[in-house]
């Protein structure tokens, strides 16, 4: 057993060596224990909050693996909560719980750091399932560094940060294996549709904007370590990663 590791708030949950420890931050009590219940009998160590401002405390103050966090809160709402999380914990994955299903809500919550989306109702073997993965991604198993390089560019799959000679920056989970998979081919063009087979485990829909918030995000931090490498896109096919010095206007 272990006390899990807090900062100045309070924080007295119990959880196992090997067990991963969730915050939940939903002020619906139905949905809060229905949940809870379930992560609780699939294994995990469940921390509860009903506010943002509580949940944010939580968040930043309590060593957690990963945060369920619904958009309409009190106190403070969800958006606000992700984007300082990704501030202070850029490496903590995130899943939102939204009743709202309008694109331009689900595009604000991925720029505002979160990984993944779940919306209500929802089904619980695909909460689980979504959790998994994106703890798998957040949390490598392997025991023996894994770095995949590419003209000067470096990224190390078990820190999940990029590394360039303009410095060192980190990754979310998504970010990470989209980098990945265009760095395992450099020069080969991407379809949209393997893109997001592969990242997002999910069938192509042309009306979501998903991989193109993924692709500005990656291409910012690309840019913020003078990168050797760009990612070209060919519009309305796919993407690649070529060395700058060969990158081409966007189609």
């Amino acid at each position: 057993m272990r006390t899990g590791r807090c900062g100045p708030y309070a924080c007295r949950e119990v959880i196992e060596l090997d067990s991963k420890r969730l915050l939940l931050i939903e002020d619906d009590p139905t949905i809060a224990e229905l949940l809870a219940y379930n992560l609780r009998h699939a294994g995990y160590e469940v921390m509860q909050r009903r506010d943002g401002q509580a949940g944010l405390e939580a968040a930043l103050g309590c060593s957690v693996d990963l945060v369920l966090i619904d958009l309409m809160l009190p106190e403070l709402d969800g958006m606000a909560v992700c984007r300082e999380i990704a501030r202070k914990k850029p490496g903590l994955p995130m899943i939102m719980l939204t009743a709202l299903t309008e694109r331009e809500t689900m595009l604000r919550g991925f720029e505002s750091g979160a990984d993944d989306y779940i919306t209500k109702p929802f089904d619980l073997d695909e909460v689980l399932a979504r959790i998994a993965a994106t703890l798998r991604r957040s949390h490598p198993m392997s025991e023996t560094a894994s770095t995949m390089t590419c003209a000067g560019l470096c990224l190390d799959s078990d820190a999940h940060t990029l590394r360039a000679d303009g410095g060192e920056v980190s990754l979310k989970p998504k970010e990470h294996d989209l980098l990945e998979l265009l760095l395992s081919r450099p020069g080969h063009l991407f379809r949209r549709e393997e893109i997001t087979n592969r990242v997002w485990h999910q069938q192509y829909s042309p009306a979501s904007r998903t991989l193109d918030v993924h692709i500005r995000h990656v291409r910012a931090k690309l840019a913020s370590i003078a990168a050797p490498v760009g990612i070209d896109n060919v519009r309305g096919v796919g993407y690649r990663a070529v060395p700058r010095d060969n990158d081409v206007p966007s189609a």
